[in-house]
């Protein structure tokens, strides 16, 4: 299993905005990007070849009510972007949870487990 942690992601309703006809990443999306991105770089994740179970631990940053759910995409594409996974469409399983934590600045913790002989030995 490789646990992983990052900054707390935007949700998926502030990953893309709209510029003209096109639908472009938000700043704010591209600043977690990066971040996250470096984040991961740092922790030297090994990559994970096919199927795989994605968990993800969640820190509150505030009080405010939010839809879990809606951090996953962050999540997943980062992942896929950094060749940590081939594709988010390879998850057998996801699941996302909050913590019991509230935190300044908060995280989420990744946990990706390798479900094929191939992705356990790479």
């Amino acid at each position: 299993m490789t646990t992983l942690r990052l900054p707390f992601p935007p949700t998926v309703n502030n990953l893309f905005i709209n510029k003209g006809k096109a639908r472009i990443r938000s700043p704010r999306y591209d600043a977690w990007r990066a971040e996250a991105g470096a984040m991961l770089i740092e922790q030297s994740p090994r990559r994970v070849f096919g199927a795989f179970e994605l968990s993800i631990h969640c820190e509150r940053p505030d009080r405010r009510a939010r839809d879990v759910a809606n951090l996953i995409k962050a999540v997943e594409d980062l992942l896929v972007h950094h060749q940590v996974i081939e594709d988010d469409s390879l998850a057998q399983s996801v699941s996302i949870a909050w913590l019991n934590t509230m935190a300044k600045p908060a995280h989420v913790y990744v946990y990706l487990t390798a479900l094929t002989a191939q992705a356990r030995a790479a």
